[in-house]
């Protein structure tokens, strides 16, 4: 019996050494290049640029279909998209699959295998370009859970279901007054017709309900949990029979996560970036949920270990996971999930095991050291005799101390 056709992606009239990206695999093209072949099933990310600067990346996302089950007793032609490079917009343009180009190009495959002019998906070192990363063997893992509910929600409406388009300056209207470098008219004027990215809005200013007061807003503030119950009750899908389930809202959620921090990763997207987060700021912050919903927790953790994986494969990295002070969020953020984690929690429950080897990995390869056996206070004593005392960051507020001391307030 013959195996699957794979799935081929096929480059018309694009200039040598422009750049071009298919999920983890990256290089500059040379002359020979035409495409690249056995794709595999599932969601792809197609980039490119005139060049490999930080200039605008223009990229859309794929969907290759799986093979047919059971498979067919004679081989079939393979699965072919091909895309042709426009120099005025400085992308690559998908042309209609019954089109007369693409039909060409697609006869032409046998040729292209015969002069080496096609890559392969997997080929940690190719001869048609300088490759710049690894075999893209974890973008699966990186995407598991973006499907199209996802990209629709997220993107405009294609004309193609199965295209979804973006570039490195595409933004959410909460991201728009303030990209670093450019100034609200600059920005304005490189965003207009712009994709606008329709992420699930995050306000982490107003984690409660509208309706409370007192007590229950403070405590809205310091436990996100009921923020989280409505940011996936928002994504819950409205258009299944008898509506969608609060499962699905969770997994769609995961999706959002993935998406940013990969387009952060191929785009350099700084919208994208500051919306993962947003996300994860919310996710790390709860408490009272850890014990209701803690699958989805371990996953996210599981998700955030791989991601981590990857950060430096952003040009000038994602942000300087070895620095304290630039990644002194995400630190923070760390620390208070683990005291929650260990309030809410058991010992030897998978959260634990799975933050464990967060912790490990994040030691391992950017020396973190957790401050699980950290003082958050102390008193040093000076050269001269003064006494000063230092608290951690994050020390006040968890301990409802200094600017975070209750106050109150007549009414």
């Amino acid at each position: 019996m013959a195996s699957s056709p794979s799935s081929i992606l096929l480059f018309l009239n694009l200039p040598s050494k422009s750049f071009v990206g298919l999920d983890l695999l990256s290089f500059e093209s040379s002359p020979n290049f035409h495409g690249i072949t056995n794709v595999p099933p599932g969601f792809h990310f197609l980039y490119a640029s005139p060049n490999a600067s930080l200039s605008i990346r223009h990229g859309r996302w794929l969907k290759i279909p799986p093979p047919p089950r059971p498979p067919p007793p004679r081989r079939n032609q393979p699965v072919v998209f091909v895309f042709r490079w426009i120099g005025v917009d400085e992308c690559l343009r998908l042309l209609p699959a019954n089109g007369a180009e693409a039909a060409a190009a697609t006869r032409a495959i046998p040729s292209l295998h015969a002069a080496q002019g096609l890559v392969e998906y997997q080929a940690g070192d190719d001869t048609n370009g300088g490759g710049r990363r690894a075999a893209p063997s974890d973008w699966a893992r990186l995407v598991s859970h973006v499907d199209e509910a996802v990209l629709n929600h997220i993107l405009p409406p294609a004309a193609d279901a199965a295209d979804w388009t973006l570039t490195s300056v595409s933004s959410a209207p909460e991201d728009t007054e303030d990209i670093p470098g450019l100034s609200h008219l600059e920005a304005s004027s490189v965003l207009a017709g712009e994709t606008k990215l329709s992420f699930v809005s995050v306000n982490l200013k107003q984690t409660w309900p509208a309706e409370a007061i007192g007590r229950e807003r403070t405590d809205g503030a310091r436990d996100r949990s009921w923020y989280l119950g409505n940011l996936i009750d928002a994504l819950v899908p409205q258009q299944q029979p008898g509506g969608g389930s609060r499962q699905a809202g969770a997994r769609a959620l995961l999706g959002e996560l993935q998406f940013c921090f990969v387009m952060v990763l191929v785009l350099a997207n700084y919208s994208c970036l500051e919306q993962w987060k947003r996300i994860l700021s919310v996710i790390l912050t709860c408490q009272t949920a850890l014990g209701q919903i803690e699958p989805f927790f371990v996953e996210v953790i599981k998700l955030l270990r791989l991601q981590m994986a990857h950060v430096d494969d952003v040009d000038g990295g994602l942000f300087e996971l070895r620095d304290e002070s630039s990644s002194s969020w995400l630190r923070l953020l760390i620390r208070k999930f683990r005291s929650s984690v260990e309030e809410q929690t058991k010992d030897g429950e998978p959260l634990w095991k799975e933050l464990d080897a967060f912790e490990a990995f994040m030691k391992d390869h950017y020396n973190w050291d957790s401050g699980r056996n950290w003082l958050k206070r102390g008193t040093v004593e000076l050269e001269d005799g003064d006494k000063v005392e230092l608290t951690v960051d994050g020390a006040d507020e968890d301990e409802e101390t200094g600017e975070y001391a209750p106050v109150i307030v007549e009414t």
